[in-house]
């Protein structure tokens, strides 16, 4: 059978509607347990019915959440030929005061600008104060109000500046003026791609293993006359030490567990190594170090390094 429509509904509103059964058979029809969906529950008045006659099957639904409804329900009956019949229900739920969009993902290569707009929806948005809070913003991005135009609703405009190279991300968030909600919020993403490549970009040491731990890190750029002039460790008991250029321009961050410095009870270690290059987008790169298990100081031989 096709999609029951339940129409409009509004959010926090419980949603009502009856639907007619018919019993085209020739025998009464029962109709024994019907199975709700994880928002929708349903009863039927009468649960017999006569040949040719009718009865209600009266559908309530939630409405947590706005947005596109679909919900099934399963009904029982002793109809040999169609013993469980699915009944499926949909809708769209009206917010109550939201934004036209649940997060924006702005892309854009380093230097660039991106921009979106996103207006406020609700049956609630005519009688709402809306006003800006700033305080949740991303790096290098900006919120501004969006003059009013006739017949449009209250809109923002998001702006990533692509300044510096990565992934920020940020709240656009609005008070209300309303009892309820006070406060809503969108999250939105800054993605600026730079022109550094690091591989790998999480680097891991096996302590449980013998011999030395060392891990080569990858570093290269599609920056002309790109080179790395060196490799500083931040946190940590690391040392690093750069090789290159290779034959393919590409330079080796050679990063290596200093066993001297590694305790007995440790069951694991964190650092930070810094790549210092030309890279415009990224000139120092930042680059977190993990090593995990016990310490393993045994001088083995041909053992190859850890991944």
């Amino acid at each position: 059978m096709p999609p029951y429509e339940m129409g409009p509904i509004v959010m926090d509103e419980p949603a009502r509607r009856s639907i007619i059964v018919s019993n085209a058979g020739a025998l009464p029809l029962e109709i024994g347990t019907i199975e709700a969906s994880r928002f929708c529950s349903a009863s039927i008045d009468p649960k017999t019915i006569a040949p040719g006659a009718n009865g209600q099957l009266e559908v309530t639904c939630r409405s947590d959440l706005y947005g596109p409804l679909r919900e099934f329900l399963l009904v029982h009956s002793n109809d040999p030929l169609s013993e469980r019949v699915p009944i499926e229900l949909v809708g769209n739920v009206t917010p109550l005061f939201a934004f036209d969009a649940q997060v924006v993902n702005l892309e854009m290569p380093f230097g660039e600008e991106r921009s979106q707009d996103v207006h406020l929806v609700g049956t609630l948005v005519a009688k709402a104060a809306a006003r800006l809070k700033n305080s949740a913003l991303a790096e290098d991005s900006s919120v501004t109000l969006l003059p009013d135009k006739a017949g449009s609703t209250r809109g923002f405009r998001i702006r990533c500046k692509g300044k510096k190279a990565g992934v920020h991300s940020g709240n656009l968030v609005v008070s209300t003026g309303l009892p309820s909600p006070k406060d809503i919020a969108m999250p939105y993403v800054c993605k600026v791609a730079g022109t550094l490549e690091i591989s790998p970009t999480n680097p891991y040491f096996n302590l449980k293993i013998p011999g030395p731990k060392v891990v080569s890190v990858e570093v290269r750029s599609s920056q002309p006359g790109f080179e790395v002039r060196g490799a500083l460790v931040l946190e940590g008991p690391f040392a690093a030490s750069v090789e290159g250029p290779l034959s393919d321009n590409s330079f080796r961050v050679q990063v290596k567990v200093l066993e001297e410095r590694v305790t007995e009870e440790n069951r694991g270690i964190l650092g930070k190594v810094m790549v210092l290059s030309n890279d415009r987008t990224e000139p120092e790169k930042e680059i977190p170090l993990f090593g995990f298990g016990k310490l393993n100081a045994a001088k083995g031989e041909g053992t190859p390094p850890a991944p």
